[in-house]
């Protein structure tokens, strides 16, 4: 039997976000949000997402009240004006606190303690893989007071940016984050990477690039660690828009959307990634191949792109370029089970049994909860006529008998 080389191991959906690790200080107090000028209100969303920049927080409402409804079942009427009002209420009060302030680290404390402790905002822990509507639309983050690594950094940018701060949204691989540069009273420049979904922890760029290990090349073409445009913000609003349509079972709608992402922000190389995803699963290997291959000139090192072509080029007979890709993500991710994975599969395929069954099992030892490595090993058993172990793989993996 031929195991299915592509959405096998080419994961999930990139929309997901790093999960928070504590609890904020301080009291709670249940404030909503807030700013901005209305220069921009009888200008529609598509309107000002033909510019680079434009009145984000109006534009949010907009979004928020053209596309919640699929998901709500019911109107969604978004008083904007109203709204806007109770922003730039908010927004008051916080410059009245940064006026209290006299340093960078102050400011940026300011920041985080109104967007967290304020706001009362915090990461949805239930929704790592952003597959939840809910928080994905600002207006409804805001009275929820939970969202996800987007949302909750667009809290930063709405009111940090109007209150006067230079705040701007940056992606990392699989992730959203918030960037604050500003300048030390001795006048040298201070910059730090804000975890919106670990409240307002700081980084600096050199734990992004140990940790995702992705390539000088994706920020030199501004994939990421690079701050965006609204625009390109947008472009990541669509690509999780369209991750959360084909969750609902519309893979067709769920391509167009991908398609608006890229076209608001060309270099997203996740969008594209995701849109290869759905276009294989469509039949459309060719228009799959084309984005996977922009994707990783995009970011060579991107492992999941890399992965995804791997398979494809497999199923396509193209063994050794197939090959290629596979060796290359081992080299840069030996610590994912996903080319461990596919590596089991091309065995499985070419009859070398035991490397398959030796790869699958390497994939568990990497990650004891990587199910696929569980199905294809319980799959290798029963070829072998070992029921009992291909039961016990199957019952690891969740499979009732």
């Amino acid at each position: 039997m031929r195991l299915p080389s592509f959405l096998l191991i080419a994961v999930t959906l990139l929309a997901g976000c790093a999960s928070q690790q504590r609890e904020p200080g301080g009291d709670h107090v249940p404030y909503r949000p807030a700013v901005t000028d209305v220069a921009e209100d009888a200008r529609s969303l598509e309107q000002m997402l033909e510019q680079d920049d434009f009145d984000l927080p109006r534009a949010l409402l907009l979004f928020s009240e053209k596309y919640y409804p699929e998901y709500s079942g019911t109107r969604h009427e978004v008083d904007v004006t109203a709204k806007l009002a109770r922003f730039d209420e908010y927004t008051r009060q916080l410059r009245t606190e940064l006026n209290r302030d006299n340093s960078p680290r102050q400011r940026v404390r300011t920041l985080i303690d109104f967007v967290h402790i304020k706001l009362g905002l915090r990461f949805d822990q239930n929704d790592s893989r952003g597959e939840n509507p809910e928080n994905l639309f600002f207006d409804r983050v805001l009275q929820r007071r939970y969202g996800y690594c987007v949302t909750l950094s667009l809290a930063y940018l709405v009111f940090g940016q109007a209150a006067g701060l230079d705040v701007s949204g940056m992606r990392i691989p699989g992730h959203f984050v918030v960037q604050f540069q500003d300048v030390e009273p001795n006048g040298q420049p201070y910059k730090v990477i804000l975890e919106t979904t670990d409240f307002g922890d700081t980084r600096d760029e050199t734990w992004y690039w140990s940790e995702h290990r992705f390539s000088a090349t994706s920020v030199e073409n501004r994939v990421y660690l690079t701050p965006l445009t609204d625009r390109e913000i947008f472009g990541t609003l669509y690509n999780n828009l369209a991750g959360v349509t084909y969750v609902r079972g519309n893979t067709a709608l769920a391509v167009e959307r991908y398609t608006r992402a890229l076209e608001l922000a060309p270099n997203n190389a996740e969008a594209m990634y995701n849109r290869s995803v759905l276009q294989h699963s469509l039949g459309k290997d060719r228009e799959a191949l084309k984005d996977l291959n922009e994707a990783l000139r995009l970011d060579p090192n991107f492992v999941l792109a890399m992965i995804a072509r791997a398979g494809l080029l497999w199923e396509a007979g193209e063994r050794e370029p197939a090959r290629a890709d596979l060796a290359n993500a081992k080299r840069l991710r030996k610590d994912w089970p996903q080319p461990w994975m596919l590596e089991g599969m091309f065995a499985y395929e070419s009859g070398q049994f035991e490397e398959a069954r030796a790869a699958f099992l390497k994939a568990l030892e990497v990650d004891p909860k990587f199910n696929s490595a569980h199905l294809a090993l319980a799959e290798l058993e029963r070829r072998e006529g070992n029921d009992e172990a291909a039961r016990k793989h199957e019952e690891a993996a969740g499979v009732k008998h």
